[in-house]
């Protein structure tokens, strides 16, 4: 999580940072080279942190203080190095915690013919292997989704969200815009989605109409914008990133939604693209944390978008 990075990130969110950041630039970002962005980006974070401008170690050391606290992590202030892999690792393992509803949603569905092929357990491998933050927790996310899981137990994980009824909602119509994603909905996979609607308490009536609005709002948005990828589109169908930016006051999903499995050139298998808006909605749900200042929520979307660039 060295800060270094930010020189490596993609342009869209050195752009994206540097307006969040420095709102009041008069000269055109857009026009910016990267290296201008990145000097932006640095020298704003400085100033979050202190009146006198601060040195590139200096800054860093700030920066992870923060984080430490926002992640709970023992500050280690005499090894840089060590503490940067202790971040990772606490970031990593709040996304497993905000994932692990989303990835037993998907197991739901994923079981939904009373097994799991050899061709999903491959969507699980392609998603959770490219994704950094997540790589080190690959096999134990991978035995969440393919190890069996009693409905007694599902009961008790999801009742959490059972008390969230907006949270709730989105995660519902999320598992049908999932179902949908290929055209086809299949009926093992309407009795699953029946099945998690009562398991977060959702009555017939409310449950149709979470998925009639879902198909409705998913054919507004792939008629308006036919050439949406998968990700954004199940994020914005499901009411997830207009929840986190009345929430957080700020629409993160332009930056994150963006690349991560676009540059490789290897095929990817079929449900990867709807995997993968799991672990959005995952990083948008850590972003809109009600406690969290302005300050927080910038601090946290560096340390997302720096673990993943390699």
């Amino acid at each position: 999580m060295r800060l270094s990075k930010v020189s490596k990130m993609p342009r869209q969110e050195l752009l994206f940072l540097a307006k969040l950041m420095a709102p009041s630039e008069v000269f055109p970002l857009e026009s910016s080279s990267n290296s201008i962005l990145e000097e932006t980006i640095i020298s704003s974070l400085g100033a979050l942190f202190s009146t006198e401008p601060l040195l590139l170690p200096e800054l860093e050391t700030f920066f992870f203080h923060r984080l430490s606290r926002i992640l709970s992590v023992k500050p280690q202030p005499e090894d840089l190095e060590g503490w940067s892999g202790q971040l990772d690792l606490a970031l990593g393992e709040r996304i497993l915690r905000e994932i692990q509803p989303l990835l037993q949603v998907l197991h739901i569905m994923g079981w939904a013919d009373g097994r799991l092929s050899a061709e999903e357990l491959e969507v699980y491998d392609a998603v959770f292997s490219r994704l950094n933050v997540l790589r080190p927790f690959r096999n134990r996310i991978i035995e969440i989704c393919t190890q069996s899981v009693p409905r007694a137990t599902l009961v008790a994980d999801l009742q959490q969200i059972t008390h969230h009824r907006e949270r709730a909602e989105q995660l519902l119509s999320f598992a049908w815009v999932v179902a949908m994603v290929d055209s086809e909905t299949h009926e093992a996979e309407i009795n699953a989605f029946h099945d998690l609607a009562e398991i977060l308490q959702f009555s017939r009536d409310e449950r149709r109409e979470i998925a009639e609005q879902t198909v409705v709002r998913l054919r507004r948005l792939r008629r308006d914008e036919p050439g949406i990828s998968g990700p954004e589109a199940a994020l914005r169908v499901s009411g997830a990133d207009s929840f986190v930016q009345r929430v957080a006051g700020l629409s993160f999903l332009p930056v994150l939604s963006r690349g991560r499995f676009g540059r490789s050139s290897q095929a990817l298998p079929s449900g990867v693209e709807a995997l993968h808006s799991l672990t959005l909605f995952s990083k948008l749900c850590i972003l809109s944390g009600p406690e969290f200042s302005l300050l927080d929520r910038v601090v946290l979307l560096l340390a997302l978008l720096v673990v993943e660039t390699d």
